[in-house]
């Protein structure tokens, strides 16, 4: 997995878009991509004090209560295969400054695949 970096760092309190990209061993795209938990993948962005915590979903996040308000589960089964994306994007902004880490799941098959960052 590999971290696609702006040239510059991101700061706090200004939106970015992180995006992030699983490659086979011979740095090609995967040919066996899968939604994991019916997304392209998560993201954790953890302030490294502890004081900061935010789970991301590709373009965003909705409160799974409006989700469900909806009627629609957004169930995604069986989209998976050839043709989908092996990079996801995921945006946020640091509350504050300092030291965070990022931790990326995205799937292949049937491999969760985890990225530290």
């Amino acid at each position: 997995m590999e971290w696609l970096q702006e040239n510059s760092l991101p700061r706090a309190k200004q939106a970015s878009l992180f995006r992030f990209r699983l490659l086979a061993p011979d740095g090609s795209a995967p040919k066996d991509m899968a939604f994991y938990m019916g997304m392209l993948g998560h993201a954790a962005f953890v302030k490294t004090d502890g004081t900061a915590f935010a789970h991301i979903h590709p373009d965003g996040s909705v409160p799974m209560a409006a989700v469900m308000m909806t009627g629609d589960p957004m169930d995604m089964s069986g989209m998976d295969g050839p043709g989908l994306p092996y990079e996801a994007n995921f945006p946020y902004g640091f509350p504050s400054p300092g030291h965070y880490r990022i931790i990326v799941q995205m799937k292949h098959g049937e491999t969760v695949e985890t990225g530290i960052f």
